[in-house]
Order: C-alpha cells, then sequence, then structure tokens
C-alpha cells in the first residue's frame, strides 16, 4: 500500500503532481558502496577460518554502517573481530549503547586487549 504521508512540502507538490502516474515511496532498494578496507590485524583459527581484527577506541561517523557493510561481504570462512579499547565507552556522545553492547547486538565477537588471544579459540 503506497504512503499517504509525505516527508516534506516539496514532495508533496511533487506527489500531487505526478498523481496517478508515480507511486511515493512503495520499495525499498538495496544498494551497495563498492570501497576498500584495510583490517589492522589478520590471523587464522584453528580451523583455517580468516579472522579480521580491528582494534577500536571509539567508532567515527559512519563506522558502524561501515563495519556492518565489512561484516555483511565476509565469506563463510571470514570473521571480523573487535578489539576493544573500553568495552563500556558509548557509541554515540549523549547515546545509550555501549561499544560492546552495540557488537554484540550486531553479532560481532569483542575483547579486550586483556583477553586477546581468545580470539583465534
Amino acid at each position: 500500500m503506497p504512503k499517504e504521508k509525505y516527508r516534506n512540502k516539496f514532495e508533496q507538490a511533487c506527489g500531487e503532481a505526478l498523481a496517478g502516474l508515480a507511486t511515493y515511496e512503495p520499495n525499498k532498494i538495496p544498494y551497495v558502496v563498492h570501497r576498500n578496507y584495510i583490517p589492522d590485524f589478520v590471523g587464522k583459527n584453528k580451523l583455517g577460518d580468516e579472522i579480521i581484527i580491528e582494534a577500536k577506541g571509539f567508532f567515527r561517523v559512519g563506522d558502524i554502517q561501515k563495519y556492518k557493510a565489512i561484516r555483511d561481504s565476509l565469506t563463510i570462512n571470514q570473521q571480523l573481530v573487535f578489539i576493544l579499547y573500553t568495552p563500556g565507552k558509548l557509541v554515540r556522545k549523549g547515546g545509550r549503547m555501549s561499544m560492546s553492547q552495540w557488537c554484540d547486538k550486531e553479532q560481532i565477537r569483542w575483547f579486550t586487549v586483556e583477553d586477546i588471544a581468545n580470539v583465534f579459540k
């Protein structure tokens, strides 16, 4: 079912001018941005899977989308893992979610420097 409400007056004017010719926001179209990523460290676990390690002290603007895209582009034999400097640090200033909570939510394994050896287990 098409949306009835527009996001702004300009879109409303366009929608009225296109009445019957086009539908407003009928669906989502996924897209990919092709970029290159250079991981901080890469190793292999006992099964031979590639472990891609990112050492993070904080997230910059855009990092969340970047790391989700990287995770989603990996093969079955690759895994993105974070080593967090301060797991309890908030993802955004004034936010509620910590970096470790974000990793848990996104199903990305994370470690601290103290338990870094567990990355390969």
